[in-house]
């Protein structure tokens, strides 16, 4: 999609269609992970966003052995990144890193747990079968039956007979393990309608404080314990606005028991993720362990947030959105992430700024809500990056 067509396409969709989409917040088998602003944008118009991909050095290394690491750019079919506020200030992520960390370096990691075609893979048959059997334990449930889901058919990208998930029947709770590491506990099956909650706690997507939306969490992190097995829970509730100006909430948490390095990754790659249905039970629990498949290429060097906000201003950046960059006085934030998409070929390190380009939707006048587009800037010294790494600010 052109850029000067969205803000048109925006206005044109049905109150059917927009209302549709903002379920994304309630499909059973992905909660919500990742943030895309005009997300109905992205699931009911062919689009080409742009989604950044980090590729190896082609075996070039760096005077001290790394690696090169180059990143490129293809074209997908959703919307761009963003968060939708009121004000800026409203953002809340949880993430544990802050600029009085001392990190010098960070570690990259090759990712092998998905195909280019994003079939997951990497744990064989007998690891998955065992995460099953230990969720069930942590639950008290046992295991009746396990079921396979094979890919590798003619014109698939991995070996026929690759087994990409295993889901085990518990009565009414199902239990499923990805080849890459990922555990879904779904409470909302043909038998039952979700686990209730008592009835103190609130358990929605929207509509919620701040104070309700800690409590309900700080609950299932205590009635889910021995399922979680982190020894210091971390909450790290993210909250942002629909296009209807509702603030949502997802309640995640991580393992926060570790160093600096041990809490970043941690958040980033091992969160888990409690989802509610549209009556407020619990409709699942998903445990991402998106290190699982990995393979450490080393402790990269990293720059200062000051020096990547000086890179940003300078165009030395990626991003997904489709405008040209407002300038200084629109960029918010800063801070120190993983990129989250488990396609990527390696996990980096990034400084993530938004920045405001709420002049793009003049739909969205009377309404004061803001859209924050997402751009990050390396946070690996760029002495590690193949040259030419920058976005050219071309779109398909």
């Amino acid at each position: 999609m052109k850029p000067e067509h969205i803000s048109d396409a925006l206005n044109q969709l049905s109150d059917e269609i927009i209302e549709e989409t903002d379920q994304i917040r309630d499909r059973k088998k992905k909660p919500r992970r990742y943030i895309w602003a005009a997300a109905c944008l992205g699931l009911v118009i062919a689009g080409a966003a742009i989604l950044p991909k980090v590729l190896s050095g082609a075996g070039q290394t760096a005077p001290d052995g790394l690696p090169l690491l180059e990143i490129s750019m293809e074209s997908g079919g959703m919307g761009f990144e963003g968060l939708i506020y009121y004000d800026f200030s409203e953002m809340e992520n949880g993430n544990p890193w802050h600029e009085g960390m001392e990190l010098t370096t960070l570690p990259v990691f090759q990712n092998n747990s998905y195909s280019p075609a994003g079939i997951p893979h990497g744990l064989p048959q007998g690891e998955m079968e065992e995460r099953i059997h230990a969720a069930a334990e942590a639950l008290g449930v046992e295991i009746t039956r396990l079921e396979q889901d094979v890919e590798g058919n003619t014109g698939s990208d991995v070996p026929p007979g690759t087994i990409t998930r295993i889901t085990g029947y518990a009565g009414g709770v199902e239990i499923e393990a990805e080849a890459n590491g990922t555990v879904t506990v779904d409470f909302d099956t043909k038998t039952q309608d979700g686990l209730p909650l008592p009835e103190e706690y609130r358990f929605e997507y929207c509509d919620l404080s701040d104070q309700e939306a800690a409590a309900v969490l700080d609950y299932l992190i205590g009635q889910y314990a021995s399922l979680l097995n982190f020894k210091q829970p971390q909450q790290a509730i993210f909250r942002d606005r629909n296009i209807y100006g509702e603030l949502g909430v997802d309640y995640l948490v991580y393992d926060a028991a570790g160093d600096d390095v041990e809490d970043l990754l941690n958040y980033s790659f091992r969160q888990a993720n409690f989802a509610p249905n549209g009556e407020g039970n619990l409709m699942l629990i998903r445990l991402y362990d998106d290190l699982t498949c990995t393979e450490k290429l080393g402790d990269y060097p990293l720059i200062s947030l000051e020096e990547a906000r000086q890179a940003l201003l300078a165009g030395q950046y990626i991003t997904t959105v489709p405008y040209d960059f407002p300038g200084a006085d629109k960029v918010y934030g800063g801070e120190l992430v993983y990129r989250g998409s488990p396609t990527e070929q390696f996990f980096i390190p990034y400084y993530r700024f938004y920045v405001d380009v709420s002049h793009e939707f003049p739909n969205w006048d009377g309404t004061e809500l803001k859209n924050f587009g997402a751009y990050y800037v390396p946070a690996v010294e760029h002495q590690y990056l193949k040259p030419g790494w920058q976005w050219d600010g071309s779109f398909n």
